[in-house]
């Protein structure tokens, strides 16, 4: 009899999870923003969580996806925010996604049964466990070198090790802080190197707009603004961005560049071709390769200006533990992650090719919330999620 029932009636001895109990799930894994509602006809729920618990979103994903699907049936949609912003939506069947991370369906057969948009929908960062006004302080490791000889006058020349504190904060929805101070162990002063507000905030159905102002990077001071449109697939990207900055000395200037990224299906990796005003008001275009491992990133660019011609060279790597402390009023952790770029410019002092950087981490996540990213690295989403799979046979009608 009890063989009939599992036959007739699959899924039956596992008991669905409320709302509720899920929600307290999510919670206590260290997401934030949380909201857990079903679906208009009843059949799944609507998810919306922002990830500050795990360094990579990869992980915070699966690990999402896991608890998610461990308990449910019909269709689990996430919607995934940074800062407060929803940065799109992800949708997939709860029982073909155990059976993926049973191993009965295959990366391939899961995404085609997954959907992926970057559409920003009707969705607002969940009342439960605000990550608003919590305050990060971080703490990173840095290197500055110049191996210019001789260097120009009044420019550091050679190596040194450097310590960056900082604080970090989401103030409200679309709206963040962030400040490093950067204390060298050797010969140069300590600096302010970014204090900087952002404001993000979503552009119709599918752009992302970004604005920083402040102190944008070390000397740095003035403000920039970025739009962005992603293709439905993530596999390419349009862009312009604005500036007016200076660096000490110098008589501000304006900037804009507009900006093509592409991807392939398969490899994390991105070629990015940019033209337009730099701020030392030359103009050019750059180039750049970024071939990704995981966190890791490995990086090349070629800049040709009407004032210069520069080589770089870098590397990004991830700090601290995969799972960083669980959010609170005042928490620690390291910076997500260490970054490295050396340049080479020809010739030299004119400075060209100089551009506003964006460090907050919400430019990433454009480029890292679509399925060609996601699809790229499958078998980490399985992996972070398998813990949360239910032993369970009662789903096969054999």
């Amino acid at each position: 009899m009890a063989c009939a029932l599992a036959i007739v009636l699959p899924g039956a001895a596992r008991a669905e999870q409320t709302p509720a109990e899920l929600l307290a799930d999510l919670e206590a894994e260290g997401f934030e923003n949380l909201s857990v509602e079903k679906i208009s006809d009843g059949q799944g729920v609507v998810i919306t969580f922002e990830n500050r618990r795990y360094r990579w979103e990869v992980v915070g994903l699966g690990v999402a996806l896991g608890l998610a699907t461990a308990h449910q049936e019909g269709r689990v949609i996430l919607v995934p925010m940074h800062t407060g912003v929803p940065m799109g939506r992800i949708e997939v069947d709860a029982s073909d996604y155990r059976a993926f991370l049973r191993g009965e369906l295959s990366e391939e057969e899961i995404f085609s049964r997954m959907v992926i948009s970057s559409e920003a929908g009707p969705y607002q960062p969940g009342p439960h466990s605000s990550s608003f006004g919590k305050v990060d302080l971080t703490f990173a490791p840095g290197v500055r070198i110049n191996l210019v000889t001789p260097a120009p006058p009044g420019v550091f020349r050679g190596g040194e090790l450097r310590l960056s504190p900082g604080v970090y904060s989401n103030l409200w929805r679309g709206l963040s802080f962030d400040a490093t101070y950067v204390y060298p162990l050797s010969s140069s002063e300590p600096v302010v190197g970014r204090a900087t507000g952002s404001i993000n905030a979503r552009v119709g159905t599918e752009g992302f707009f970004q604005a920083q102002a402040g102190r944008l990077s070390e000397g740095l001071d003035g403000f920039a603004a970025a739009l962005v449109y992603p293709s439905k697939d993530g596999r390419h990207l349009l862009g312009a961005s604005i500036a007016q900055a200076a660096y000490p000395g110098w008589d501000r200037t304006g900037s804009y560049q507009a900006f093509w990224t592409w991807r392939p299906t398969r490899y994390d990796a991105t070629a990015t071709f940019a033209w337009g005003k730099f701020l030392a008001g030359d103009t050019g275009y750059s180039l750049t390769l970024i071939s990704g491992f995981r966190e890791s990133n490995i990086e090349f660019s070629y800049t040709k200006t009407s004032l210069s011609e520069v080589l770089a060279a870098g590397f990004t790597v991830p700090l601290g533990w995969e799972r960083q402390p669980r959010p609170a009023p005042v928490r620690f952790r390291f910076r997500n992650a260490f970054r490295f770029m050396y340049y080479d410019e020809n010739p030299r002092p004119l400075d060209g090719g100089l551009y506003v950087p964006f460090m907050d981490g919400y430019q990433t996540a454009i480029r890292r919330w679509n399925r060609a990213y996601l699809r790229t690295y499958a078998h980490e989403l399985r992996e972070a999620a398998k813990r949360w799979l239910p032993a369970e046979v009662t789903e096969s009608r054999e």
